[in-house]
């Protein structure tokens, strides 16, 4: 683990989560972070599902879901 950067942005979590957070959510850079910020401005409950499902369950696939 001699290679782990720690975080440099905390990901903005969607306006009124009321997510139980287990992991802690972050973004590689801010320019992540402002990209996710304009997500959250075009799809707010997609958004707020996202960030729940990467809070509390990040490794588990979900069905029908495209992961690069």
């Amino acid at each position: 683990m001699e290679n782990v950067e720690p975080p440099l942005v905390k990901l903005t979590a969607p306006a009124l989560s009321e997510i139980e957070s287990t992991w802690l959510v972050v973004a590689k850079n801010r320019r992540v972070n402002r990209d996710w910020e304009a997500l959250m401005q075009r799809h707010p409950e997609n958004t707020r599902r996202c960030y729940e499902d990467l809070c509390t369950a990040p490794t588990t696939r979900q069905p029908g879901h495209v992961f690069l």
